[in-house]
């Protein structure tokens, strides 16, 4: 019987998956030349916006103002490219990616649901920015994926905060002494080129006097806390890398850079002066310190208490089970403890006096946003109306108008509801757990002594290299910044950068040769992003471009991770091209286009009013107004406009057209009680000059519905006061007063003041061409029981 012939199969070896270190990139072995390129321009955009955000920041009110714009030019792009280079596969990260997703979403909902209620023009704003957010972490999650890139963006990160921490020391030995000399020579000029109209004994003026003599450091910031915030990013890294050197295979002179960049990260928050930043990295420090140091121990006793005490345990054993366990506690004891607290305080009044005046303002702008939550739970005041909606529900006591909750938590649920707070600490567990992961999968294969470590410095160090696109993309954002900022009036203070970026140059060129060493970067990236939101659970920032940004640039590159060839076998690369565009054209025709329109038209308005040319600047602030049909602002500034064409002329059709104006200010705003309290303001100049009784009428009506959207306001109490008794309603009149005494009772700070409150005087002189002058609240009060004044004091 013969023998039948076996076939002889061999298998061959598949080849290893990539690394998601050191490997390359998929994208660029793509038969498609526009795929290769892709990654590379993300990356090139994601350093640029990094450091654009960082040298040229919008606060929160900028945002809503569209000073932000450029931040969705850049990020819109830039997503484009990030998903048309890599697809959305089953890495780590994509469960954070989908949940803001469905804030953005969310936001966006909410957003449209301000129409008739609010400023879109402000909520269409600042989406954009949520959305730049979400468009930055997908970015940096799909082209920042090795860890040469992830370390690279580390140290460019680290070089830019060393200018800003340098900024801000300047300011406070250099930059303020300068201002406030300059201020007290000739405070009228100063105040002028500040763009402020605070007359002498105005509480305008007091409060900008306040901050400026407070001397507080804020770099390229609006605010010193933001300064702050960021910066305490920049002190949890380079701390960090200095205590876990050896692991991150530092040299001598790498670990004396990291310990320079620590010491000028702590002084430039010294500088701020932000008590809240200030406690939180104190704190920081004694818990990475005692990790440092004791988590080791700590870590061996739990293991051998679950697996005996002759167990075996590795380093990613210790970090998996440790972590997460403190963690878990920290969150569940300030959970509980913060809600006693807050169940304590609301019963009991007299315990918020018990601590530090920051901490008892902070639980009441709380207080009064969960009250803003409660009356609009599921889609908030809208994005960007915070401001104008917060007063509604403002505590007695408080004087301060605040523009967020300074909370980002409530931040978010005040913005667009109860919603997007859910998903805000859902995204925050889905990011511990990223974190626990990363350091649960750490290499049990420690280098045992100096030598070991040296070596496989040796060898890794030659298989990486510095991301050229990173750096081009950094630089050509400074140089952006330095050249092209003067026209767009952002120019940088040049004598601190003649410090700071040689100074960030040569901690950049000794940090330059560990990228490609094969450590653990990321377990010392994640404690600085956790340190900026525990910072944001305290203090303002959460849409401030110059910290969103880098928060969500460095949380999506810490996240990525580099899939296998064959997911990248079948993406929807022209699905995404095409929803990248529809983006793009959306933002152009609805933010865009429409911004850069009125924002010029009415700039040249305003250079024709300086110039006396009063009709050329009324067509050109109509025109304003209908290239944006949401913006209330061009709208207000055609309505002044026409209040002074009015006073010269009392015509039916000059009447008409400023009715017309004033309507359209209410349609686009009509929950600001600030719009409605100018309203009234140009009512009774109208009355002062031509002695109509209906003008003074419609004063009074338009100042109530702003006390209605403004109940503790004692400016507008007595200004309502006034009004009432000139057209002759005393009880009206005495009630407001009485109103405006016990709000003053209940309100101790010096704002409050009624020599420092300003009202417009509602007794018609004989002479209505004269200029029509505000007094003190102290002062009308005086003059309650006297008759009809001749002319305004």
């Amino acid at each position: 019987m013969a023998k039948k012939k076996q076939r002889l199969t061999t298998t061959k070896p598949k080849p290893p998956a990539p690394s998601h270190r050191d490997g390359q990139s998929d994208a660029s072995a793509a038969p498609w030349p526009p795929v290769a390129y892709a990654g590379t321009l993300a990356r090139f955009g994601i350093a640029a916006l990094l450091i654009a955000t960082l040298m040229a920041p919008a606060d929160s009110t900028a945002v809503e103002q569209g000073s932000a714009t450029y931040l969705s030019l850049l990020t819109l792009p830039l997503v484009i490219a990030a998903f048309f280079y890599w697809p959305a596969g089953p890495t780590q990260g994509r469960r954070t990616e989908l949940l803001l997703l469905a804030l953005v979403v969310w936001v966006g909902l909410a957003t449209w649901s301000v129409a008739g209620r609010g400023n879109v023009r402000f909520a269409i704003n600042e989406f954009w920015v949520w959305l730049g957010c979400l468009a930055t972490y997908a970015a940096a999650r799909r082209a920042i994926v090795t860890t040469a890139q992830k370390q690279c963006l580390g140290i460019v990160l680290l070089a830019s905060l060393t200018t800003l921490a340098v900024h801000t020391i300047h300011q406070k030995y250099v930059s303020i002494p300068a201002s406030i000399e300059q201020y007290r020579q000739d405070p009228d000029v100063q105040l002028r080129l500040a763009g402020l109209d605070a007359p002498a004994g105005s509480a305008l003026r007091y409060q900008y006097e306040g901050r400026l003599f407070a001397a507080e450091s804020m770099a390229t910031f609006s605010l010193s806390t933001s300064a702050a915030v960021i910066l305490f990013m920049g002190l949890a890294i380079a701390g960090g890398m200095i205590l876990w050197r050896q692991k991150l295979q530092l040299t001598q002179w790498q670990t004396v850079a990291a310990a320079v960049a620590t010491a000028i990260f702590a002084w430039g928050i010294l500088t701020t002066g932000s008590l809240i930043v200030l406690i939180l990295s104190i704190a920081a420090a004694i818990a990475m310190l005692v990790c440092r140091f004791f988590g080791g121990a700590l870590s061996n006793v739990a293991v051998r208490s679950a697996k005996g005490s002759s167990a075996e345990h590795t380093f990613a054993e210790r970090k998996g089970t440790l972590v997460p366990q403190l963690a878990g506690a920290v969150a569940v004891a300030c959970a509980l403890g913060g809600t006693c607290l807050g169940a304590a305080i609301t019963h009991s009044p007299a315990l918020l006096a018990k601590f530090p005046l920051s901490v008892q303002f902070r639980f009441q702008y709380w207080a009064s946003s969960f009250r803003m939550l409660a009356d609009q739970l599921w889609f908030g005041a809208g994005p960007g109306n915070f401001q104008s909606t917060y007063p509604r529900f403002k505590a007695a006591s408080m004087s301060e108008m605040i523009a967020d909750p300074h909370n980002f938590l409530l931040e978010s649920a005040t913005a667009a509801g109860l919603p997007v707070g859910i998903l805000c600490l859902a995204i925050l567990w889905s990011l511990a757990a990223a974190w626990s992961r990363s350091n649960a999968e750490e290499h049990s294969a420690e280098p045992t002594n100096d030598q070991e470590g040296l070596s496989r410095r040796s060898d890794s160090a030659t298989s990486g290299r510095c991301d050229w696109a990173i750096c081009g993309g950094a630089l050509l954002s400074v140089a952006t910044v330095w050249f092209l900022g003067p026209w767009f009036g952002v120019a940088p203070d040049i004598e601190p950068y003649l410090i700071s970026i040689p100074l960030a140059a040569t901690f950049v060129y000794f940090m330059a040769g560990w990228i490609g060493t094969d450590v653990n970067w990321e377990a010392i990236a994640w404690p600085g992003c956790f340190a900026v939101l525990a910072a944001l659970l305290f203090s303002g920032g959460w849409t401030t471009p110059g910290i969103a940004i880098p928060l969500w640039a460095l949380i999506g590159a810490i996240s990525s991770r580099q899939l296998p060839a064959e997911a990248n076998a079948h993406t929807p690369r022209q699905l995404s091209l095409l929803a990248g565009l529809g983006l793009l054209a959306l933002f152009s025709s609805n933010t865009l286009t429409p911004v850069m329109q009125t924002l010029a038209l009415t700039q040249t308005a305003g250079d024709r009013i300086a110039s006396g040319d009063a009709p050329t600047a009324i067509q050109l602030l109509r025109q304003a107004t209908e290239a944006d049909r949401w913006d209330a602002a061009p709208a207000m500034q055609l309505e002044s406009v026409l209040t002074g064409a009015l006073m010269q002329q009392s015509t039916a059709a000059a009447r008409q057209e400023w009715q017309q104006a004033k309507d359209e200010v209410l349609r686009r705003d009509p929950g600001n009680p600030r719009a409605w309290q100018r309203l009234a303001e140009s009512q009774l100049r109208i009355y002062h000059r031509w002695g109509d009784r209906q003008d003074l009428q419609a004063a009074l009506e338009s100042s109530e519905i702003a006390l209605q959207l403004d109940p503790t306001s004692i400016q507008i109490t007595a200004q309502v006061a006034v009004f009432a008794a000139a057209v002759g309603d005393k009880d009206r009149s005495e009630a407001a007063w009485q109103r405006a005494e016990q709000l003053t009772a209940v309100n101790q700070n010096t704002e409050s003041e009624w020599n420092l409150l300003q009202v417009l005087p509602a007794d018609r002189p004989l002479d209505g061409r004269k200029p029509l002058e505000s007094i003190s609240v102290q002062q009308a009060w005086a003059n309650r029981n006297q008759g009809p004044t001749v002319e305004n004091d």
